[in-house]
């Protein structure tokens, strides 16, 4: 992971240190993806000692407002305009946080695949997302406000230097598991229960 981290923070032109977490972010651009209270939250976010890597694109207008703020705060955001997939993957294997903090989504994937990497999510309480993390895998918030989501960053953020917890929030994530063959083996048990019938 530190590895993984120190290229990202290279590979993105932003101070190399380990101590500060790194905020990952790969989305469509736009309300539904929580980009709303993202821009609110900007210039706040860039008081805390995070930094935020953005990949994606989308609405002008949300493509604007982070250009803007990437311009304002080049030491704690940067901004990736476009879809890349091996930026994507070191991403989520060098961010210590997945921010995917959506409006709604039914089903999400970004937050999955960051648990396999070993990247803590932090999410909105809503459909897949409110299915998927919890307490003991990753961070929650649900009230959709910028308040909201700035309070859990912060929280995540001093959880992060508790390195024993933190190690166990990304044990706990990465032994998740959401892949089609516990939904298969739960469908057999089910179907062996119903033949005895």
């Amino acid at each position: 992971k530190v590895f993984n981290k120190e290229n990202l923070q290279k590979i993105c032109n932003l101070p190399v240190n380990k101590d500060i977490p790194v905020l990952g972010i790969i989305s469509r651009l736009a309300e539904q993806k929580g980009c709303d209270i993202l821009a609110d939250s900007l210039d706040e976010l860039a008081k805390l000692n995070v930094q935020l890597v953005i990949l994606g694109a989308g609405d002008l207008k949300y493509q604007e407002l982070l250009k803007t703020a990437a311009e304002k705060y080049p030491k704690c955001i940067s901004l990736h305009l476009k879809f890349d997939n091996p930026l994507a993957h070191k991403i989520y294997a060098g961010s210590d946080i997945f921010l995917m903090p959506s409006k709604y989504e039914p089903c999400g994937l970004g937050q999955l695949i960051s648990l396999r990497y070993g990247t803590i999510p932090l999410v909105f309480k809503t459909g897949g997302l409110a299915d998927t993390i919890n307490r003991n895998n990753g961070f929650v918030f649900s009230q959709y406000t910028k308040e909201e989501l700035l309070k859990t960053i912060k929280k995540a953020g001093q959880v992060s230097k508790n390195k024993s917890k933190w190690d166990q929030l990304i044990e706990n994530a990465m032994e998740c598991n959401f892949s089609w063959k516990v939904s298969a083996d739960k469908y057999i048990q089910l179907y062996a229960k119903a033949k005895k019938r």
